[in-house]
């Protein structure tokens, strides 16, 4: 594990955040060397270790002495990535720092589409290293900025004959969760969904044990993929640590995977250990991660599956809008089952139905007038023109306890296009968590950022709930109708 500029990384001193070290101070290095091939050149960076050696071994060269199987390795390695700088920025920035292209960090693909690292990667400061500015200020990009200025790349590695594999990227697309409750972890979105082609990690619903093996794989230093082994040695509320297992800045992110079964239980951090044998490395533990991300809750509530509102995914189908092949979706083309909020085909029992032979449908031409929408001239429905009773959803009445109204009397909401969240005062000044922020105040972004994924996580366990209502209501509507059939 290398010392960064400015750190203490010695026993009894308090351990900072790896970041990758710079190449130009190592002595016998070229500024311009990638450090990817030359052993000797990534010896020189130890200048502080876990124990008197660097015991990591290159992934698919693993000999299985670090306490992991071979197969472990084999089955797990796909999914950790490397965290880089775009080599564009000097053509995007007119003071882009000294990071353009720089191997910066690990990390492990949760999802398709979500990557899960350390926080820190996407600070403004740190390690000695300076970040973009923003053109025409003094100041760095946001952390936001800073992550779509950065790729991951899979398949940075040596097969098992010594060369390097060509390596595949994906674009970052948003820092979704960023140091939440003060733990360090990042959670991002890629492009391209490579967890279709990588696979992605199961995370633990619990800490792990003293004692249990973990693994760390990822970029030491920004070379190419290597795997360390040891057992958990400590566990707190804040940190996950383990005494003999090497890393280097560069791991930062890096996903402890449990052994045997490979689930994550925690994201490598901090560096601690010396070369005598004292001090540990440690990370952030997944409970600390569970507690405080709501996209590592949804993964472990729906099964592995991000959640979004529009998806082109052929993941999971349960989504508002999904072409694949399962007819339980809120729109689907498919015909094999009509119990769907839209479906052309011939069976009645549908919320848009253009059939004539049962009339309790959420929409229908019929002559019963108990329906959603009925032209009937009997007042209590959920459209109606008529003049009777007001307590409708949308009614041009002068009562104000209406879903729409187009007056202007007490208790209801401005006239005009209204935002949801600002349509009413309950809803646009209390969350969950306390007030929301006004729109200009530091740091309202984020927080509202937060406030929308925990709101699609309750959206996403709404849906299912919504689903078991469509059902019971088809039982329902049947055993009504075979009641009603009886009857004639």
């Amino acid at each position: 594990m290398a010392k960064k500029h400015g750190s203490e990384d010695t026993a009894g001193s308090t351990a900072e955040a790896l970041y990758p070290p710079h190449v130009e101070d190592i002595e016998g290095v070229s500024a311009s060397d990638e450090l990817t091939t030359d052993p000797d050149e990534y010896g020189r960076l130890l200048e502080s270790q876990c124990g008197a050696t660097d015991d990591s071994q290159n992934v698919e060269q693993y000999d299985g002495s670090l306490g992991v199987t071979i197969g472990f390795v084999a089955a797990n390695q796909s999914r950790a990535g490397q965290v880089q700088w775009n080599a564009n920025l000097g053509a995007v920035y007119t003071t882009a720092g000294n990071v353009s292209g720089v191997r910066w960090g690990s990390g492990t693909l949760i999802s398709q589409d979500l990557f899960l690292t350390a926080g820190h990667l996407f600070d403004q400061t740190g390690g000695g290293w300076n970040r973009p500015l923003q053109n025409g200020t003094s100041n760095v990009i946001s952390p936001q900025e800073i992550a779509t200025n950065m790729h991951v790349n899979f398949n940075y590695q040596f097969d098992p004959a010594g060369n390097l594999r060509p390596e595949q990227s994906f674009a970052i697309l948003q820092l979704v969760e960023y140091r939440l409750g003060g733990v360090d972890f990042a959670v991002v979105r890629l492009a391209g969904n490579p967890g279709t082609t990588f696979g992605f990690s199961q995370i633990s619903p619990a800490d792990a044990s003293v004692g249990d093996i973990a693994a760390v794989i990822g970029h030491p230093a920004g070379v190419p993929k290597r795997i360390e082994a040891g057992p958990v040695t400590g566990l707190t509320a804040a940190q996950i640590l383990y005494n003999d297992i090497d890393t280097l800045g560069g791991n930062s992110g890096s996903g402890v995977l449990r052994a045997p079964d490979g689930a994550l239980i925690g994201v490598h951090t901090n560096g601690g250990c010396t070369t005598s044998g004292t001090g540990a490395n440690f990370g952030a533990p997944i409970s600390a991660v569970i507690s405080n991300s709501a996209s590592v809750r949804g993964i472990l509530a729906g099964g592995g599956t991000s959640i979004k509102f529009l998806d082109d995914g052929g993941g999971t189908v349960n989504k508002f809008r999904d072409d694949g092949g399962t007819p339980n979706k809120f729109r689907d083309d498919g015909g094999a089952t009509v119990n769907k909020f839209r479906d052309d085909g011939g069976t009645p029992n549908k919320f848009l139905d253009d059939g004539g032979a049962t009339v309790n449908k959420f929409r229908d031409d019929g002559g019963t007038p108990n329906k959603f929408l009925d032209d009937g001239g009997t007042p209590n429905k959920f459209l109606d023109d008529g003049g009777g009773t007001v307590n409708k959803f949308r009614d041009d009445g002068g009562t104000p306890n209406k879903f729409l109204d187009d007056g202007a009397g007490p208790g209801r909401p401005p006239v005009g296009p209204q935002p949801f969240i600002l349509a009413t005062p309950h809803h646009a000044t209390e969350w969950a968590g306390g007030p929301l922020p006004a729109y200009g105040e530091e740091g309202a972004v984020g927080d509202f950022e937060n406030a929308l994924q925990e709101v699609a996580v309750l959206i996403d366990h709404a849906t299912a709930a919504l689903d078991e209502l469509v059902r019971k209501y088809g039982e329902l509507l049947e055993a009504y109708q075979q009641l009603a059939g009886g009857q004639q």
